[in-house]
């Protein structure tokens, strides 16, 4: 049992690795050996101190098994001074891995035909050895290689649109908050339903004081309610289209378009600020989403400065990859047996796949 978790953690985070952290730092190393294993757990180390295991997966929603770096952080030799600390370590990690062949195998970047390692993590799926987290890799692993293809989901394309209010179930946004002391506080929205009672958001606030959960409805401005005074974003979506000139929300004058970076893409954002311009936000232009905002000191009370997008699929054009909301219907892994067990063709197993995440059946 102890060697597949600490597997997992190999599988996990080799390979250029591009989460975002709260700390909007991320490593630039790839893990390939038990000495890049422990290198990795101890850069996430200050996270998982001050979030717990719960909110560093929450943050880095990549690494579903990142939660595996706890068997090191729990070991008796983590927190020692010792010289020997690190021989200890790696060796405990070497004793879990044994043979790493396969994983080494496992982590080859750029493959034409399905590789043995996928079909063996889908057999050990199937065999209920791995979680969904670990089959979602290896198919993710298909996608990026070409081997799987389905067709391109543009998702600013599939907002339901209501009086200039965009938005689809599963949206999401998190918000990096950060104050004038450097302190930062992670705030998630998430759109849990859209009814004749309006839209449901869910909302998480991670910070020192540790994890707050809210449910509510947005008001007809679709602002959050004051009354739940759960957050620290009074408004994260707004009406489009905005054109410069524009006044939004009666405070916010529309003054110039920026191009606004969120993960690897480019967003065209509108720029607008308060008439005695203490306060500086950007709207997505297409979807009216709030990218970022920014409020000056003007008194001493003043706690939180900035916020930004830390992460979101509302912007994505994927293919069938979701880092978040993963879905795998239980009865899927019969189809996988049928292939593992020959009883499909590789091919039949393909069309399969793409027909799944296509029709957002599968999200990986």
């Amino acid at each position: 049992m102890k060697i597949g978790i600490i597997l997992i953690i190999l599988v996990v985070v080799l390979g250029t690795v591009s989460a975002q952290s709260v700390f909007a730092h991320q490593p630039d190393f790839s893990v390939q050996t038990p000495e890049d294993i422990l290198k990795f757990c101890e850069f996430f180390y200050e996270e998982y101190e001050l979030f717990g295991l719960d909110g560093l997966v929450d943050l880095h929603p990549q690494y579903p098994n990142l939660r595996a770096c706890a068997i090191l952080y729990n070991h008796i030799a983590w927190s020692s001074t010792h010289q020997a600390r690190d021989i200890v370590l790696i060796a405990e990690i070497e004793k879990y891995l044994g043979d790493s062949s396969f994983l080494k195998e496992r982590h080859i970047t750029k493959f034409t035909t399905m590789p043995a390692w996928v079909i063996q993590d889908t057999i050990r799926w199937t065999n209920g050895d791995y979680k969904d987290s670990l089959y979602a890799y290896s198919v993710r692993a298909l996608i990026e290689n070409n081997i799987v293809s389905p067709k391109i989901v543009d998702n600013t394309s599939q907002r339901l649109c209501v009086d200039g209010f965009c938005a689809k179930e599963t949206d999401y946004v998190t918000y990096s908050h950060t104050s004038k002391f450097g302190n930062t506080i992670t705030e998630k929205f998430e759109v849990e339903k859209i009814d004749e009672n309006g839209i449901t958001i869910n909302s998480r606030i991670i910070s020192e004081e540790g994890i707050k959960n809210h449910q509510f409805l947005l008001d007809e401005n679709s602002r959050i309610p004051i009354d739940e005074k759960c957050c620290m974003t009074e408004k994260f979506l707004y009406k489009i289209p905005i054109e410069i000139g524009d006044v939004v929300d009666q405070k916010y004058k529309v003054y110039g378009i920026a191009t606004y970076p969120i993960g690897n893409l480019l967003r065209e954002g509108m720029v607008a600020e308060t008439q005695d311009k203490t306060k500086v936000i950007v709207i997505d232009k297409q979807t009216g989403l709030l990218l970022s905002e920014k409020f000056e000191k003007t008194e001493i009370t003043t706690n939180w400065e900035k916020s930004s997008v830390l992460s979101t699929n509302v912007f994505e054009k994927s293919e069938g990859v979701q880092y978040h909301g993963l879905k795998i219907p239980s009865w899927w892994k019969t189809t996988a047996m049928w292939f593992t067990d020959g009883l499909t063709s590789e091919d039949e197993y393909i069309q399969a796949l793409e027909h799944m995440i296509e029709n957002r059946i599968l999200i990986v």
